[in-house]
């Protein structure tokens, strides 16, 4: 299991993560890849095959937005069997970096749990660089879709705000 907590200011802990979590299954399900649940995936916590991302059940929020995050990368970057990279360490690392950057975006620490994931696969520096374009775009990709709500939040509020102080 990863070891997963929330950080940031006024952290609304679960109720905050299980949010973006929820955004991140309609996200996906937008995307016309199919969602579903089992206790028969193995040791995995979660797998992808062209189409489907099936999760191990019982996951908290948190650590399954970090699976959704990984395995939604391997959706968007590794499907394309004649277009992706040939390497496993190479898409690997490319998942769980996208995973470690979205959870760090929205404020879940994953304390070692992707950088000992990359090593698993014998993930480093040089593997990181070959893929950096990718990663951010992807990530962004992600990001802008679990935080898009957010921005509509804050500008309704500090509209509200303005509206209060003009009165």
């Amino acid at each position: 299991m990863r070891s997963l907590r929330f950080y940031g200011e006024g952290c609304t802990c679960p109720r905050r993560y299980g949010v973006y979590t929820e955004r991140l299954r309609k996200y996906i399900t937008s995307k016309s890849i199919v969602l579903e649940y089992s206790d028969a995936i193995g040791s995995a916590e979660g797998v992808s095959a062209g189409g489907l991302i099936k999760l191990k059940k019982g996951l908290t929020a948190a650590e399954e937005l970090s699976v959704l995050a990984h395995e939604l990368t391997h959706e968007i970057l590794h499907s394309d069997k004649d277009n992706r990279p040939k390497d496993k360490k190479l898409r690997e690392t490319e998942a769980e970096a996208v995973a470690f950057v979205v959870c760090h975006g929205i404020g879940l620490d994953v304390n070692t749990a992707s950088s000992d994931y990359i090593q698993l696969y014998n993930g480093d520096k040089e593997t990181l660089m070959q893929s950096l374009e990718r990663i951010q775009r992807t990530a962004a990709e992600i990001l802008e879709a679990v935080m898009a709500d957010d921005e509509s939040e804050r500008e309704t509020t500090q509209g509200e705000a303005r509206v209060g102080v003009a009165a």
